[in-house]
């Protein structure tokens, strides 16, 4: 392994001067440490700069060219406000330098000196407002009623913007009065607020919510001392003045002396509301912040983020409103994220790109209020020409990627588990009239579950992996592959004119593409060489919703219908009326909107059936089981292996089920990391490793020169372990390139559980 503390800092201090010096000599060099000292000139390793409020004090002084870094494994409190840029040759640069964990700028402050409340429950005092709190880097939850699940509205008020009526709630008057009411107020959205007043099962908000209240629909109740009665639970009692009283519930016997406890107290980790440009933010964590991350809100040029790691927002990880034009948000990383990952509003040429995105929007009544997106991973409103490509994403309480605006490009995204918390949205999803001729392509959607929590009974999961949603046109929905959506694949709704859906694979969906024709037209659409495979008796291949029959939405040819248990896979519904036809029935009410070119597959020669996919640039070769036999959706035999192509998929048919056989492979099959000199480390690349009905750990080798590890910025190793639970993995491996010999490097990082081996080929050089 290598051992990164062998080089001098008089060596660091040469290499840092000559990567920041080399385009502008008049530039400086401004270290912050730990172990600094704020009364030091801070321009060199050996003489650091302590705090952010020493930066703070000159930060505006900064000329283009310049940098700020601050020391790895270093921990950094407070907020960071830029008001300056650099030019397009000269960035400003705020970075890392040392060895070690990236440096993190924390939005929280450590909470200590607990003493015993009453029961178990202890408290500690504070100078700061709390308004999070997180036991061992875990976020707890508000003291809340109940401590599981949901009340229910019983009335909304006149105007069902400003309270309602629950005669179930029956504690004294002012109960509440300060309390948070957190609540459901339509399909897709939590909002919270304050409550003003309570009396006699009245919650009056004390401010008004967007959507308003409905009747059937849930609550929660939280921020309550009296509340205070489970574990993981806290509450913060605010003082007249600044700080307060943090309580909270440990472990019973435990000593609070014994962990690690944090309460957020700063709004950001870089704040801006200037006009600015040309700012690079790399190799630094950011956590833990009250509302956001990043929030950079004047206009913007040339803003870069790379290798950074955003957790514990308790809104937005990246916010970037109001024009920002070629940005750029490339390899980090964003996890436990209560509201947005990313926020771009009215950005220009912009990227987002080999980002990981785990665990966004996961706590329902969190999140963004007032918002229709308040729980989704990258929402970009209002963007025109921006690429969002190659990302990773496991677990979203909403969409995925919600993307609004013209000539946008969506692709060689894998999106797993979305839509998790609420209802009414998609893996990928667009909407507005100024949504158009945008591309999605070579996309991997798996798993949109939708979520009734807190819903009336009789709501239906409206769930979707592309969502075309009102007044989309020109779109091009290419080559997608689409699994596991409780409502459709692909969806239409409403004036969604003149799109093209081609070359998709959607694989046991409700419905592989649903057109709901509300009022508005909806023509011209053109359906073309796609597969759509029902696995049960209650999934169909098209549907169609309209006011009257006979209604086409657009041009169908040379698709794949295939169900194994019917051959009335087309349903077409107006009003509460359902019917339901075969092929020649669909082509009979249609005439020539379906063409003979498309073909039905159906009967017992299709009951079993095996999605095979390649989630890489390189054309794939699956080995098949000999002691099977395997036909393509034509009945054609297959022998020996099956080629997939790049970024697609295949639908494999057999005698047998093939479903529960052990497979391992990746998504992301080659990184290249470029030079790296002779004893450094490279910044770490990422791929994805699947597994399905394992017996055992897979076990994961990197060769001469490499390392991996489960995480973004340590622990890196030779070898490591994956543990699947239930036989069945899903997990983001971390490589980073350390050469120790001046050559170039190929080979590949192995992936194995028992005789299986899946491998992701490895490049660099240090020459």
């Amino acid at each position: 392994m290598l051992n990164t503390n062998k080089f001098h800092s008089s060596l660091l201090i040469l290499l840092i001067c000559f990567i920041f010096h080399s385009d502008n000599s008049s530039a400086a060099v401004y270290y912050i440490s730990n172990s600094g000292n704020d009364a030091n000139n801070g321009l060199s390793p050996v003489y650091p700069f302590q705090s952010i409020g020493k930066l703070n004090s000159f930060i505006n002084k900064l000329q283009p060219g310049d940098a700020v870094l601050f020391e790895r494994g270093g921990y950094f409190q407070g907020q960071i406000n830029l008001g300056v840029g650099g030019n397009e040759n000269n960035p400003i640069v705020f970075g890392a330098y040392g060895t070690g964990k990236n440096p993190a700028i924390s939005g929280s402050v450590p909470v200590k000196n607990w003493s015993l409340y009453k029961g178990n429950i202890f408290k500690a005092e504070t100078d700061y407002d709390i308004k999070n709190l997180f036991f061992n880097g875990k976020q707890m939850t508000l003291a809340r009623y109940p401590n599981t699940g949901f009340l229910t509205v019983k009335e909304p008020f006149s105007d069902a913007t400003k309270g309602f009526k629950d005669d179930k709630l029956t504690q004294s008057p002012s109960y509440w009065k300060g309390s948070n009411v957190r609540i459901r107020t339509i399909n897709w959205a939590y909002e919270y607020t304050p409550v003003k007043s309570f009396s006699n099962g009245s919650v009056f908000f004390q401010n008004p919510v967007y959507y308003p209240a409905q009747s059937g629909w849930g609550y929660y109740l939280d921020n309550n001392l009296n509340e205070l009665d489970t574990l993981n639970e806290w509450y913060f009692e605010k003082n007249k003045k600044n700080g307060g009283t943090v309580y909270m519930i440990f472990p019973s016997g435990g000593n609070p002396g014994n962990y690690v406890i944090e309460g957020s107290a700063f709004s950001y980790g870089f704040f801006s509301v200037n006009n600015i440009g040309n700012v690079i933010v790399r190799d630094i964590e950011l956590r833990n912040q009250t509302e956001h991350g990043i929030s950079f809100s004047g206009k913007k040029t040339g803003i870069k983020f790379n290798n950074c790691t955003f957790s514990g927002q308790m809104k937005i990880g990246i916010c970037l409103l109001n024009n920002s034009e070629n940005c750029e948000i490339t390899n980090c990383r964003f996890t436990d994220i209560n509201g947005k990952a990313i926020y771009l509003l009215e950005a220009e040429q912009s990227v987002v790109s080999e980002n990981v995105f785990a665990n966004i929007g996961m706590i329902p009544g969190y999140g963004v209020t007032k918002s229709a997106f308040g729980m989704s991973a990258i929402i970009a409103l209002n963007c025109n020409s921006i690429l969002i490509s190659r990302n990773s994403f496991y677990n979203t309480g909403h969409d995925a990627i919600n993307c609004i605006g013209y000539k946008n490009t969506i692709e060689k995204n894998v999106i797993s588990n979305s839509l998790l918390m609420v209802n009414d949205g998609a893996a990928i999803k667009s909407y507005g009239k100024n949504n158009t001729n945008s591309v999605w392509r070579n996309n991997f959607i798996f798993n949109v579950k939708g979520n009734l929590d807190g819903t009336p009974r009789g709501t239906h999961t409206v769930a979707m992996g592309a969502y075309l949603d009102e007044y989309c046109s020109n779109m091009n929905v290419i080559n997608n592959t689409i699994t596991g959506c409780g409502n459709s694949a692909i969806n239409f709704y409403n004036e969604t004119n003149n799109n093209f859906i081609k070359s998709n694979v959607c694989y046991g969906n409700q419905f592989g593409i649903f057109f709901y024709k509300d009022k508005n037209p909806m023509v011209n659409n053109y359906t073309s060489g796609n597969i759509f495979f029902g696995k049960d008796i209650n999934q169909f291949s098209v549907k169609i919703l309209a006011g009257s029959q006979g209604y086409a939405p657009g041009k169908f040819d040379s698709n794949y219908y295939c169900n194994p248990f019917r051959d009335d896979v087309f349903l077409y519904q107006t009003g509460n009326l359902k019917t339901s036809y075969n092929y020649n029935g669909w082509k009979k009410l249609f005439g020539n909107i379906a063409e003979s070119g498309s073909k039905l597959v159906t009967g017992n020669q299709i009951k079993y059936s095996k999605l095979f996919t390649n989630m890489s640039d390189d054309t794939s070769t699956v080995l098949l089981d000999q002691v099977y036999s395997y036909y393509d959706l034509n009945m054609k035999s297959i022998y020996g292996s099956v080629t997939i192509m790049p970024w697609s998929s295949e639908i494999i048919l057999s005698n047998a089920d093939i479903e529960k056989l052990p497979e391992i492979y990746t998504a992301v099959n080659y990184l290249n990391f470029g030079n790296v000199n002779d004893g450094n480390a490279s910044v770490p690349k990422w791929y994805k490793l699947f597994g399905n009905n394992l017996k055992g750990e897979v076990t994961i080798s990197a060769p001469e020169g490499f390392e991996i590890s489960f995480s973004g910025d340590e622990g890196f190793s030779k070898s490591i372990n994956v543990f699947p639970e239930s036989g069945k993995t899903e997990k983001i491996i971390f490589v980073r390139f350390v050469p120790d010999k001046e050559k170039s490097y190929y080979d590949s990082v192995i992936n194995t559980a028992g005789n299986l081996k899946a491998a992701v080929r490895l490049r660099g050089s240090s020459r």
